[in-house]
This record gives structure tokens, sequence and C-alpha cells, in this order.
């Protein structure tokens, strides 16, 4: 059970959850900004263009991940990569639906929540 969200997380939640920390996060920086692209936009368009969308959600979203994810009293216990990604992406999930919420809450894990809540 996720200390975060008081739930059993599915076998396919947990998967998409290890699919996104087995990549970069540069990979997941790219397919999270080519998300945001939307449906007409070419993987073979420009990787910074892409990479620079992502952080660019991320510096317009930084005060309501700190909401949703800072003020989480077990913060501090995250250990395991996979089981924090999918906690994460349920808390952020209504903020960016899912699948997205699985690369963003990997880009976190990968980035350490110190990145996020300072």
């Amino acid at each position: 059970m996720s200390f975060m969200t008081n739930r059993e997380h599915t076998t396919e939640e947990l998967a998409l959850a290890a699919a996104a920390v087995a990549r970069t996060e540069n990979e997941l920086l790219l397919d999270f900004g080519f998300a945001l692209a939307g449906p007409g936009a070419s993987r073979d368009g420009d990787a910074d263009d892409f990479s620079a969308r992502a952080d660019n959600w991320f510096d317009r979203n930084r005060d309501e991940l700190k909401r949703r994810l800072c003020g989480q009293p077990n913060l501090q216990r995250l250990t395991d990569a996979i089981i924090d990604t999918a906690a994460i992406a349920d808390l952020i999930a209504p903020l960016i639906g899912s699948p997205s919420a699985f690369t963003v809450a990997a880009i976190i894990v990968k980035r350490g929540l110190r990145w996020l809540c300072q």
C-alpha cells in the first residue's frame, strides 16, 4: 500500500511507473513535451522544443505540485522509485491526467523531492 494515497496500486499502474523510472530524465522530458505539444505534433520535431515545453510546464505548475506533494506528512520516507512514482502520480493525476502523471512523477522522483519542495 502506498503510504501517501492509502491504496494498493494495480499491476498496470506499477508497470507504468516502472517503465517511467527506467527511462532517463531527458527521455521523460521529451515524452512529456511531446504529450504537451498535442496530437498534431510529430516526434520528428525539435527535441529541444519538446524538452523546453516540459520545463516550462514545471515552471508554471511548480506551486501546484508543491501544494499537492510537499505537505505530505510521510514525504521524507520515499525509498522505492517505482512505488514512489505511482504514489506521486496518484496525487498529481488530477492536475495533468494519466499516463502523463507517471512521466511527471518519474521526473520528480529522479530530480528529488528537495528540488521541488525547497
